[in-house]
């Protein structure tokens, strides 16, 4: 769009004349906010519920879609990467343990059973297993292999006993994202780590609202698990944004079936990282408004039904004191309910960004309620949601180590 470039080159031409935005800023990343800023604006149109009957959320869900993510390749000096999926129909998941979540508990179950029966029998789960060339030479494997059927590496089942692995969930207000657009930095943190990164395309909204996206978490751990092989304790939770949000939902589903579905310890994973994390619906912090000019990350009224949540949640719905009150369980804010038995967890998000204090106020609750876990949270001076992305800063580096780091201390 023509008008998301004019507003990169005013930014531009705004650092030349008078300075940059923000100290640590400079002049493309001033670019990159204003231009995002103003395409997500364009994405996002502020509605009025009273327009809502008449709103067709299937041609949204079409428009938003062709405005996807940028795509991007994983680099080849960093690794490899195969496209797979999982059959649906082929993980059994114990409805019992799914009983008793809350609001989530019926449309899950509505979803699973969906799945094992008629059409939704033949539903595939789509993903990328990322290999970076650390763990080749960390397993003695040969990197010269091109034959999927022979690149173990290129496998999803354990390479060792005591292999590490991580699940990543993407971010995109759960109305964008894909693993394709996130293969670059995705690629460059786990260059850094030395793991291997299982990529779940999970389903969008609103032609998907929650909670199709927390069952396709769901089916992709026990795949994990039970198809794959790998024990809970070998799995790492990461995420971004919507994607960290949904790290969130996940284990609190987890927990759930380990304490009252007999799924014993099933939420015992290795660790959590989120990154620039969305810790409820209910944002409302001051940094909302007072980093809004930095940040291109934009606050949309809950009252306009085109908000990504509005999407996310019961896209359709009037925005009530009881839609905004169900906007607080803890399956959707997990602020909002038990932090307790959490895994090691790193939170790293930017000191612009207008979740700044709802991620703040996470971090102090999960750090309150795990006294004896380690909990570790990082705010980078002058950055911007999601920051990480931007891999021309060094700040994104810095954060990739930090996080190598961290995964080597637990």
């Amino acid at each position: 769009m023509l008008s998301v470039y004019f507003a990169m080159l005013k930014s531009a031409a705004s650092y030349v004349a008078r300075g940059r935005q923000l100290p640590a800023w400079d002049m493309r990343l001033q670019a990159y906010c204003s231009g995002l800023r103003h395409y997500t604006r364009i994405l996002f149109p502020v509605a009025s519920d009273e327009n809502i009957d008449t709103m067709d959320f299937d041609k949204i869900h079409d428009w938003l879609q062709t405005h996807q993510m940028p795509t991007t390749e994983l680099p080849p000096e960093i690794g490899n990467l195969r496209e797979l999926s999982i059959r649906v129909s082929d993980i059994d998941i114990d409805c019992n343990g799914i009983r008793g979540i809350g609001l989530a508990e019926k449309p899950l179950l509505s979803l699973i059973n969906s799945d094992n029966s008629g059409s939704g029998s033949s539903r595939v789960l789509e993903y990328e297993l990322i290999a970076p060339w650390g763990v080749y030479e960390k397993f003695g494997l040969d990197p010269l292999i091109t034959a999927t059927t022979d690149n173990i590496a290129l496998e999803p089942r354990p390479l060792s006993s005591d292999e590490r692995v991580i699940l990543f969930f993407h971010g995109g207000s759960y109305v964008a994202g894909s693993p394709i657009a996130y293969r670059e930095p995705l690629g460059h943190l786990l260059h850094h780590v030395g793991l291997r990164a299982f990529v779940i395309d999970y389903r969008l909204a609103p032609r998907y609202p929650f909670p199709a996206q927390l069952h396709d978490a769901l089916i992709a751990f026990n795949f994990l698990c039970k198809q794959g092989g790998f024990r809970p304790q070998s799995i790492v939770l990461l995420g971004d944004s919507a994607g960290g949000h949904l790290c969130l939902s996940l284990f609190l589903l987890l927990r759930h079936i380990s304490k009252e579905g007999g799924g014993g310890d099933w939420h015992k994973v290795a660790g959590m990282i989120l990154l620039s994390p969305m810790p409820h619906l209910t944002i409302c912090g001051e940094s909302l408004t007072s980093n809004a000019m930095h940040d291109y990350l934009i606050s949309i009224p809950i009252e306009s039904p085109t908000m990504p949540l509005r999407l996310f949640y019961r896209p359709g719905v009037k925005c009530t004191s009881e839609y905004l009150q169900e906007l607080r369980e803890p399956i959707l804010s997990p602020l909002h309910g038990s932090l307790a038995d959490f895994p090691p967890t790193m939170i790293q998000c930017g000191a612009a960004e207008i979740l700044l204090d709802d991620i703040r106020e996470f971090y102090d609750r999960l750090k309150h309620d795990n006294p004896e876990t380690k909990v570790v949270f990082e705010v980078y001076p002058d950055m911007v949601h999601m920051f990480h992305r931007f891999l021309f800063r060094p700040e994104s580096k810095q954060a990739f180590e930090a996080v190598d780091k961290f995964l080597q201390s637990i």
